[in-house]
């Protein structure tokens, strides 16, 4: 049974964070077919926090970790990047070439380095044509592939796109081979490569491990909401608690529950159930997601793609966080849980991607 939730004295202790990175460009794909990597995503930066620059990282196919590339120079915490199989390797190298621009009509970005491995890598991809772009806004999935969380991640794309069809292909070589993207069905009608692009890009962790590095954090707790705040080159996050947590320090901590979500710049990407009862050693948090991402006003082929593959909008509610507090309130304890799959295998089967084993 649900009790009335007594109101905190100023200052309690509130179990919740939040952590925003902006990254200013961003361009990804699948490799469907390459025997090593299953995928390469390529993020630029331009800010006084982080400097300017490129991060390059590829996901490999046998065990889906992730070897990260680091543009002399930046500055960038590597527990922000916790996606796939987790890391596998991070390095700060020097790039033959490092470009990554979105324009009004387009993308033009090159990148070319060595991976840890020795094998020569060469992206090149520019389908600018003069004519200025119609695109949405897109939730990335990249949480429907994390299979040991350590937040919530949520990474928000206000102005996302898909490489158009021009007169200049897409390349990406690896050891001097060509190395196939995924494609999206009807390539011919719709003219479009499965080369996802985007800036600027919103990274948002909801309760991130207490690995990664603190993050300011601006807190209400009045008239029974609770809202927490966080912003990073003009953008806002804000997660919301509807009614507030109860007072840790209390000696009985009655169970209670109510309405979460959380949002960036105003716009809502999910939610759930928060629950709250007392323990032995003083009590436990757990917040449920159970709100599936709603896209709003979309371009016609963005908008048939998240709603025929389920990942895009399901992801989410496989997500739930734990946090034991101890009494008296000085260790908190929380983790994340992955409940589902979220529909990921769908995608594969749309794109013709694979995670098999790498080929001998």
């Amino acid at each position: 049974m649900t009790e009335e939730v007594p109101p905190p004295p100023a200052g309690s202790l509130i179990p919740l964070s939040l952590r925003l990175d902006h990254i200013a460009a961003m361009l990804n794909a699948e490799l469907i077919d390459h025997p090593v990597y299953d995928g390469f995503e390529l993020q630029w930066f331009d800010d006084d926090r982080h400097g300017t620059g490129m991060l390059a990282f590829l996901s490999r196919r046998e065990d889906r970790r992730v070897d990260y590339y680091r543009q002399a120079g930046l500055t960038i915490d590597p527990s922000g990047y916790d996606i796939g199989g987790g890391t596998r390797s991070w390095s700060v190298i020097d790039f033959d070439s490092a470009r990554l621009m979105v324009a009004d009509d387009g993308v033009d970005a090159e990148v070319r380095f060595r991976d840890v491995d020795g094998r020569d890598v060469d992206i090149r991809v520019n389908d600018r044509d003069g004519r200025v772009r119609r695109r949405g806004g897109l939730l990335a999935p990249v949480g429907a592939a994390i299979e040991h969380p350590s937040s919530l991640l949520l990474v928000w794309m206000p102005v996302f796109d898909l490489v158009r069809h021009g007169d200049s292909a897409p390349l990406v070589e690896i050891d001097g081979i060509d190395a196939r993207t995924g494609a999206l069905p009807g390539a011919r009608l719709h003219r479009h490569h499965l080369i996802k692009y985007a800036a600027p890009v919103l990274a948002l962790q909801v309760n991130p491990s207490s690995e990664a590095a603190a993050a300011p954090c601006d807190i209400e707790n009045v008239d029974d909401v609770l809202s927490i705040r966080t912003s990073d080159a003009g953008h806002e996050a804000r997660l919301v608690l509807t009614p507030r947590l109860p007072n840790f320090a209390a000696d009985d901590i009655p169970e209670s529950s109510g309405r979460w979500h959380v949002g960036i710049d105003g716009v809502r990407l999910t939610g759930g159930v928060w629950r709250c009862r007392g323990t032995h050693a003083g009590a436990q948090v757990m917040l449920d997601v159970d709100e599936r991402w709603r896209p709003g006003r979309l371009p016609w082929l963005m908008r048939a793609v998240t709603t025929v593959i389920p990942v895009f909008r399901r992801w989410p509610t496989t997500y739930r966080w734990v946090c034991d507090i101890r009494d008296p309130p000085a260790a908190v304890r929380g983790r994340w849980q992955r409940t589902g799959a979220g529909g990921a295998e769908s995608y594969m089967r749309a794109t013709r991607w694979r995670r098999a084993e790498p080929l001998r």
